[in-house]
């Protein structure tokens, strides 16, 4: 899949408007003006120039080698007035062509050497553009960290400037980076505030790549409807406005999200159209993209000999124009056809270098892919001991993606429904202005007429005015009450469809790693990899990871069923005790392996009032927390007590690692992102979320202590009830 990003928003580039077969009739006769000032004989001033400018930005959408070819007259010519601007201009019109062939060596220079002179004239934007155009290139690189540092510096300036066009495309150009790094919250959540800002401008050819850009998302967490729907929507723009790198784009997303679907009909037709524009324009990207999935496509048809020539093709191309992501899927593409054809040599030398790119890229999709088919190849050179480790790393590199996918959704669903919201907004405040403007105009006109009409029928026209004033006032108060009320059912209507999209997607990634591991060690038993008393010892660890995952599973479906009113109510008076024992037996297991010691002290009259079973999930998050973040022989200290007319406390203290201050401010405001245990045990950072719900759904209150490197506490007050109801 492809992000729109290499054109039109990059670099100070907003509007391309160019068709591949149609010069625009404005872009033609600039190229006239500029033609007849380079024969003339007199010197070049900054309006020949600014117009050479114009002519390289209209150009570079369609006809890119045209731009690099007008940005080096331009450079000429500024140097023989010493005008540095236009120096900077021609020299990022050629990094942006520079960096579309994929020469990131000679862009780098060309963007090093703008920025000096931009500083030089204190020209902010062109500062700023040329950050980008340097973080771009680090994010190709796969150096992401430095891309996001040089975006932060680019969006300073924009909004020192007041730059929206400018704002937009920072979080634009951070929400790919973040997409590349697989943080998809992060990657939405930039996408959506670049989004709003363009509808804000109305620039429409700019929202169609934030479209693009929020499709890719939803078709890595395999949400193929709604990306087949933002790609579409992108499409069309791109259509109306000709951009042909645009409908290049849009069509390899397609395709690639109906071979997903195994919808291989529509998706090669989609496919060959966008190899054939991006070979007419020069995109490497896009061919080594399109390379890829057409090796997919053979690979799928089992027309294998076409698959490895595909594959070889989107490898190489990408090895050439070092694209580090392309080249690590065209490796797992390459392990994947020769394994099915019992190639595990080859197979095997393939997935390792394809796993070696995924760790330096940090990509868990990569890593996961490549595991899978390291164990596979493994497992053909009968090296089962190794294949048996490569597929235990996948199971839990797949275990950590969906749960990651899952949280990464009930970001999404938050996220449209926050821009949702903020679109209403806005057109409610366009409409004000609109009608504010609207009105104005009508004043005007009746004061005009007035004026102009005798005294005699002055009378009857202000009787006529305050008439249809009236009625126009009861029809405005009529049309309000019925977008209220059309505005109040859709709302409860995106509320119910984002809880049921919340369920489903859960459900499904939760079942599907666990089902996956099991599938994956009963083939390996079928096809005699593995031996009776093998199975035997690796299924202990299979039930384990069943067992982690229905318990998660039990704990969101128990949250989401209380933010809906449906859980039944099942207040009643129980003992803190005896839900503390119950816990305590269950993870002893875990608490034996860190050697952790419990000491409870728990008041006999430590009776609460609420549901047991939502309170049992609480503290069984809070030990579970404990237990990850405490040091091996650790203590973990248990305590419940009345607390006068106030209720019954409880807290539970570990001496692990604590937290800091600014962590602690998130713990129970919003999804954070889960720090890893003292022995790498992994979490999901949705735990105290459900907490907090869940202990103020029972008319309590939660809170948290910690200092870093000294521990932490957590906890909760609930109405004290009377006396315990086991």
């Amino acid at each position: 899949m492809k992000p729109y990003f290499a054109i039109l928003l990059i670099f100070n580039l907003a509007v391309l408007n160019v068709f591949a077969k149609q010069q625009n009739p404005p872009t033609d006769s600039l190229k006239k003006l500029v033609a007849a000032s380079l024969k003339s004989s007199t010197k070049s001033d900054t309006l020949t120039i600014s117009r050479i400018d114009k002519l390289a930005h209209d150009y570079f959408a369609s006809y890119p080698d045209s731009a690099l070819y007008y940005g080096k007259i331009e450079i000429k010519l500024s140097k023989q007035i010493n005008y540095k601007k236009g120096v900077a201009d021609g020299l990022t019109h050629l990094a942006d062509v520079n960096t579309f062939h994929g020469d990131y060596v000679t862009s780098a220079q060309n963007y090093n050497a703008a920025l000096l002179l931009y500083q030089q004239v204190n020209n902010m934007h062109g500062i700023s553009t040329s950050y980008q155009g340097l973080g771009y290139i680090q994010d190709y690189l796969g150096n992401y960290n430095a891309a996001i540092g040089l975006y932060n510096k680019s969006l300073a300036l924009s909004l020192k400037i007041a730059n929206e066009e400018d704002e937009a495309e920072c979080y634009n150009l951070m929400g790919i980076t973040y997409d590349n790094k697989g943080d998809y919250s992060k990657a939405l959540d930039c996408y959506f505030k670049s989004l709003f800002i363009d509808i804000k401008r109305k620039d429409e050819l700019s929202a169609a790549n934030k479209y693009s850009n929020i499709g890719v998302i939803m078709q890595r967490l395999e949400l193929y409807p709604k990306a087949l729907n933002y790609y579409n929507h992108a499409l069309a723009i791109w259509k109306k406005r000709a951009d042909q790198q645009g409908i290049s784009t849009a069509c390899q997303n397609i395709g690639e999200t109906l071979l997903a679907q195994r919808n291989l009909p529509d998706a090669i037709a989609y496919l060959r159209k966008a190899s054939f524009i991006f070979h007419k324009l020069g995109d490497t990207d896009g061919i080594s993209l399109v390379y890829y999935d057409l090796g997919l496509y053979n690979y799928y048809t089992n027309h294998t000999d076409s698959a490895i020539f595909y594959l070889n093709l989107s490898y190489n191309s990408a090895a050439k124009n070092k694209m580090l992501f392309n080249r690590a899927n065209a490796n797992i593409g390459l392990a994947m056809v020769y394994n099915l054809e019992h190639k595990y040599q080859q197979a095997y030398d393939h997935a390792i270098v394809a796993q070696a790119t995924g760790t330096k890229l940090n990509s868990l999709s990569i890593k996961t892919d490549a595991a899978l088919e390291l164990s596979k190849a493994l497992a053909g050179l009968k090296r089962f001991e190794e294949a048996y480790h490569q597929h235990e790393l996948y199971a839990a590199l797949k275990t950590d993606l969906k749960h990651n996918e899952t949280v990464h959704k009930i970001m999404l669903y938050n996220l449209e429904l926050d821009f949702a919201k903020k679109q209403r907004d806005l057109t409610e405040k366009q409409h004000k202005k609109e009608k504010l403007y609207q009105e104005k105009i009508d004043n005007q006109h009746n004061e005009n007429l007035i004026s102009a009409t005798v005294i005699i029928i002055l009378a009857i026209i202000a009787v006529g005015y305050y008439v249809a004033k009236s009625k126009q006032q009861r029809i405005n108060a009529l049309l309000a009450a019925q977008q209220a009320d059309l505005n109040t059912q859709a709302t409860k209507l995106n509320e119910l469809n984002i809880l049921k999209d919340r369920l489903i997607g859960v459900l499904a990634h939760d079942l599907r790693a666990p089902i996956s591991t099991l599938r994956g060690l009963f083939n390996l038993m079928i096809d005699t990899s593995i031996t009776t008393e093998e199975f035997t010892a690796m299924a202990p660890k299979v039930f384990n990871t069943l067992e982690h995952t229905s318990d998660f599973l039990d704990t969101l479906l128990f949250w989401i069923n209380s933010q809906v009113d449906l859980a039944e109510n099942k207040t009643t008076n129980f003992a803190l005790t005896d839900i503390v024992n119950r816990e305590l037996a269950h993870l002893d297991d875990k608490l034996k392996q860190k050697n952790i010691t419990t000491q409870i002290n728990i008041a006999a009259d430590a009776i609460a009032f609420a549901d047991p079973n939502s309170v049992r999930i609480v503290i069984h998050n809070f030990l579970t927390n404990a237990i990850k973040f405490s040091k091996r022989d650790g203590v973990i200290e248990i305590s419940a007590w009345l607390e006068g007319d106030e209720g019954v406390a409880f807290c539970l203290k570990d001496y692990g690692v604590g937290m800091t201050t600014e962590y602690l401010n998130t713990l129970f405001k919003s999804q954070v992102t889960s720090a890893i245990g003292t022995e790498n045990e992994s979490g999901t950072g949705m735990g105290l979320l459900f907490c907090k719900d869940l202990i103020e759904n029972q008319k309590g209150k939660i809170w948290a202590k910690s200092n870093l490197g000294a521990g932490t506490e957590l906890c909760f007050m609930l109405p004290a009830g009377t006396k315990a109801i086991v």
